[in-house]
């Protein structure tokens, strides 16, 4: 299956990056295009930019490729002054403004790690961090933007071609060339060559099963992996930097595009940052290679943590008909299974309509709730919080985005403590049903003697004596704390009966929604 494809592929590329000879680690950007003070790091060797539209993706990747001094560019090339340019009229009083801006980069090259510094006050300079007789790395750079030979003026431009009295250069693409294009694409090429006078060229393909024709009648995604192929296949030890990968890709042509990126940046030393809106594309990389901008509410531009699955999913498009509960941890997740496995047989519902995430602090959901919000996904988000966070600022903060009635705790303080406690008055008969051994009680009483004299939280010493039981008993934490979950769901004297009753009428209002 592709996706161990994918991990194999992750590992062997994690694993590759300490001995590439340049890598990009960071760059910082103040006061360019609505950014005040972003700065974005590189952990992975290929790199996906997500965010909204105006969140700051294309300006990163326009920061980047004015990183390195690249071999055989003119001196107008991979320079902030070209792609970064100002509206500057000799008449007339309309001009862009005129502010200071700073764009830092961190390296590692062949001689060490590195730092440079592009500044502009009235014009464009470099500095290197007080290093004396210091210079700007050398690196081939790639920069693809979107072309689809759509602009009039480009498809003028190319037309010229045909009219010229001086017939074309050719040159076919290589074998490696070609072969990186059948890996994604439907056909086979018997033959690709590039037609070129001076600065414009021209792609024509000629198809195994014998039909022949130029790039101006290829579909977007036939194009734009053709020309990947002809211009990245063969490069060593680049930087590549695409924006929007995805444009014109059918998403399984996507994930095969990005597996192979992949391949190519460990077969060939390169290190790759692309921008996307694409879920596959986001999903194809490890998060650690996944880089979300966000731009708030005070205009700021920040980068977020790797989202979790369920948040990406809703934010990039993956969470129709599904009813997201976002909880705080492993053990909050386990008792929200355990509730949902009564819930749904009792109101008839499919398990697959609703989606559980965790691992996010219960400071972080206000502002995951602010960008479902911001992406029109609220309406299917429910919070469940721990119950110490009852008043909270995180509450308050959370309440003010969050959909109303969409809040809930979780009974006691924290479910480990919860947990424990239930576990302690299960009977011998509930015990034996669900696989605990007939000395269950003996050892958590023992437990309860080793650490109730810890100097540790309440809440740090169940979790300790929650994960040694569990494991004494062959579980995992998640598993004790769903089965505690099914088994105290089905007590209607409970006191999680107030959340399973909050979260049944939640669902059915969902589904009806649906419906």
């Amino acid at each position: 299956m592709i996706e161990k494809r994918f991990r194999k592929m992750w590992e062997q590329l994690q694993g590759k990056k300490p001995h590439l000879p340049h890598f990009l680690t960071e760059v910082h950007l103040q006061g360019i295009r609505g950014i005040n003070d972003l700065r974005v790091v590189f952990d992975y060797p290929v790199s996906v930019i997500a965010g909204g539209n105006a969140s700051g993706k294309t300006t990163v990747l326009f920061g980047v490729a004015c990183a390195y001094k690249v071999p055989g560019a003119g001196v107008k090339d991979f320079v902030p002054s070209t792609l970064f340019p100002d509206y500057r009229p000799t008449s007339g009083t309309r001009e862009d403004p005129k502010t200071p801006v700073i764009v830092d980069f961190d390296y590692v090259t062949p001689e060490g790690r590195r730092s440079m510094r592009w500044r502009r006050l009235k014009g464009w300079n470099r500095s290197f961090m007080g290093r004396k007789n210091a210079s700007q790395p050398e690196r081939l750079v790639y920069l693809r933007t979107l072309s689809n030979l759509s602009n009039p003026s480009e498809v003028r431009g190319v037309l010229g071609l045909s009219r010229s009295k001086t017939p074309p250069d050719e040159i076919a693409l290589s074998a490696s060339q070609i072969e990186f294009a059948h890996q994604m694409l439907p056909f086979r090429y018997s033959e690709v060559v590039n037609l070129s006078i001076g600065n414009k060229s021209l792609l024509f393909a000629s198809q195994e099963l014998g039909a022949s024709y130029s790039e101006l009648h290829m579909s977007a995604g036939e194009r734009a992996i053709l020309r990947l192929s002809q211009e990245i296949a063969q490069l060593d030890g680049a930087l590549i930097l695409i924006d929007e990968v995805e444009a014109g890709l059918h998403p399984w042509v996507q994930q095969l595009l990005m597996l192979h990126l992949q391949q190519l940046a460990l077969r060939n030393n390169l290190q790759v940052i692309l921008t996307s809106h694409s879920p596959v594309v986001l999903d194809s990389v490890p998060p650690n290679g996944r880089i979300f901008l966000e731009r708030t509410e005070a205009t700021q531009v920040v980068v977020r943590p790797p989202y979790r699955d369920i948040i990406q999913n809703a934010l990039y498009g993956r969470s129709d008909h599904v009813l997201n509960l976002l909880c705080e941890d492993v053990v909050a997740e386990g008792v929200l299974q355990g509730l949902l496995d009564v819930i749904f047989p009792e109101q008839k519902m499919k398990p697959d309509s609703v989606c559980i995430g965790r691992d996010t602090g219960a400071e972080e959901f206000p502002t995951h709730a602010a960008a479902f919000r911001k992406f029109g996904q609220i309406d299917s988000f429910v919070f469940v919080l721990d119950g110490d966070k009852r008043g909270s600022k995180a509450e308050t903060r959370l309440r003010d985005q969050a959909k109303h009635d969409t809040v809930f705790f979780l009974p006691d303080s924290t479910p480990e403590i919860w947990t424990w406690k239930k576990l302690k008055n299960l009977s011998p008969e509930e015990a034996s049903i669900h696989g605990f051994g007939t000395d269950w009680l003996e050892r958590m009483n023992k437990l309860d003697v080793v650490y109730d004299s810890a100097s540790d939280s309440s809440s740090q010493i169940a979790k300790t004596k929650l994960s040694n039981f569990a494991e004494d008993q062959g579980h995992q934490e998640s598993e004790v704390a769903r089965i505690v979950g099914r088994i105290e769901a089905r007590r209607r004297q409970s006191d999680i009966q107030p959340l399973k009753d909050g979260l049944i009428n939640v669902l059915l209002q969902w589904r009806t929604g649906l419906e």
